[in-house]
């Protein structure tokens, strides 16, 4: 067998595994959802199935608590895999969940990368397993930076006059799960909270551009 098959055929192994896994190891909606993110992270060279991502999002759209199960699966799946493959759909993954899942998920994902858990901090990723795997890994680095810093400028955007990620404080005792605050409009910020932000979108831009393939 060629070390492309062969590696092709250990990756579809340990997919196998974790599918398995997951459908003893949880409850009946957590296993789903586990599955869910495996299958929609597999190590096949292919874009994800839109009906897995699909159901994620679906899975997680009414429960926080699933939200936060949701972030700490994905964790996992990215602290354990040295493949390119897997680390750039799960973070492919992230984006869609960021972008058209509940709101909760930014802060979910906000704070767990900055408590230290491998999720948008992808900066000592490497795939040694093939000689031109090394372009991939920094692909896969570059992305993953530019989502994090994507991220702390909508979290900033967000936060409140008392509060540290957004939420005031009398709101949140008010409410036992209480929404992301709104962005304060253009036309209501200081001068220096302006430039901060434009600087800060410049930084965004920046690497925007820089994940642009080499």
């Amino acid at each position: 067998m060629a070390p492309s098959k062969f590696k092709k055929a250990i990756g579809a192994v340990k997919d196998k595994t974790s599918i398995g896994l997951a459908k003893v190891g949880s409850s009946n909606s957590l296993s789903d959802l586990e599955v869910a993110i495996v299958k929609a992270t597999r190590h096949e060279e292919y874009p994800a199935e839109e009906k897995h991502i699909r159901e994620i999002l679906s899975l997680t759209c009414y429960s926080r608590a699933y939200i936060s199960a949701c972030v700490n699966i994905i964790s996992k799946r990215l602290n354990k895999t040295k493949n390119w493959t897997v680390a750039l759909k799960t973070l492919i993954l992230i984006q869609r969940l960021l972008s058209e899942g509940d709101p909760a998920y930014e802060q979910e994902i906000f704070f767990s990368t900055r408590r230290g858990t491998r999720l948008l901090n992808m900066s000592d990723f490497r795939d040694t397993s093939r000689s031109n795997s090394w372009d991939y890994s920094a692909f896969v680095r570059t992305y993953a930076l530019y989502l994090d810093e994507r991220l702390e400028f909508r979290m900033q955007g967000r936060r409140g006059k008392r509060s540290m990620f957004g939420i005031d404080e009398d709101e949140e005792e008010a409410s036992s799960a209480p929404a992301c605050a709104r962005a304060t409009p253009v036309r209501d910020m200081k001068i220096e909270h302006l430039f901060s932000r434009i600087q800060h979108l410049q930084q965004v831009l920046e690497r925007f551009l820089a994940c642009r393939p080499t």
